[in-house]
């Protein structure tokens, strides 16, 4: 994660940084991490272990820690420390003061107008912010490229999904291209009603079509760095995660707004659809 996000003119210090969330918020931090890590000389980061694989801890400057074991863990650490934090709330503000937090920058979680999520970020930091950012991999750019179209037709809400029909209609035409072309439909413990959509689907090249169903970000990470020619999904922690190893992804966009919410990564396409035409 040593990508170019701003450069400091000083070293500070100690950075806590306090991040929960999906995966696709998590992700999302990830250039924010980035300046952090490269404008502080200490930088203490809470989150979900299960994001730990997903960050670059470099030696003697990140310390990764468990979110949910709370802040009594680092309650000695906090004076001097500049504070960045997604929990707007009064009483979580004053008891980071009490314990001599240095400054302390509440980030933008569920923006619905204004720039792109990562930027507004950058702004509520003051922080100069270059727009390349956004076209970083910052998870990695090593994929292999074979004939295996990934798919996760799910999300964490049905208002988000584009019908199973799309996705089905996209697998046959794409193993219609090619004898030797293949589809991986990938579901997470969300998509139980999509999974059996897809379990009573009658697919005409059933004996090119699998699933899988990770059961922790690793291992669907590990999946996709195994090969894949392309990413299709709806805006969701996964095509997040498929933009930021590099991966060409295809998000399609319902209800949410693709300006504030479109997955960083230089690979990256965007499908707008009308919520009522489908």
């Amino acid at each position: 994660m040593s990508k170019e996000t701003s450069l400091p003119l000083t070293y500070k210090e100690k950075a806590i940084v306090f991040r929960g969330g999906g995966l696709g918020d998590f992700i999302l931090t990830l250039p924010l991490l980035a300046h952090i890590q490269n404008s502080y000389c200490d930088v203490i980061l809470l989150t979900k272990p299960s994001y730990f694989s997903l960050v670059n801890k470099e030696e003697g400057v990140l310390e990764l820690l468990d979110l949910d074991l709370g802040l009594s863990q680092i309650s000695k650490r906090i004076e001097g420390a500049d504070i960045f934090t997604f929990w707007d709330d009064v009483e979580w503000k004053n008891e980071l003061q009490n314990l001599g937090a240095n400054q302390i920058f509440i980030l933008p979680t569920r923006p619905t107008a204004g720039p792109h999520i990562v930027e507004a970020m950058f702004e509520k930091m003051n922080t100069p912010f270059l727009p390349s950012i956004l076209s970083d991999a910052w998870i990695g750019d090593d994929w292999i490229k074979n004939s295996n179209m990934w798919i996760h037709p799910g999300s964490g809400g049905d208002y988000k999904n584009m019908p199973f029909s799309f996705y089905k209609n996209l697998a046959e035409n794409w193993l219609k291209k090619k004898n030797s072309n293949w589809v991986t439909f990938c579901f997470g413990e969300a998509d139980q009603k999509i999974c059996k959509n897809f379990n009573e689907a009658n697919f005409i090249f059933s004996a090119q079509i699998k699933s899988v169903h990770p059961s922790s970000v690793e291992e669907y990470k590990n999946n996709l760095m195994q090969g894949v020619c392309e990413f299709w999904g709806n805006d969701s922690g996964p095509g997040h995660l498929a933009a930021n190893l590099g991966i060409p992804t295809n998000i399609c966009f319902r209800s949410t707004k693709s300006s504030i919410w479109r997955p960083t990564g230089p690979r990256v396409n965007i499908h707008e659809f009308d919520e009522d035409s489908i």
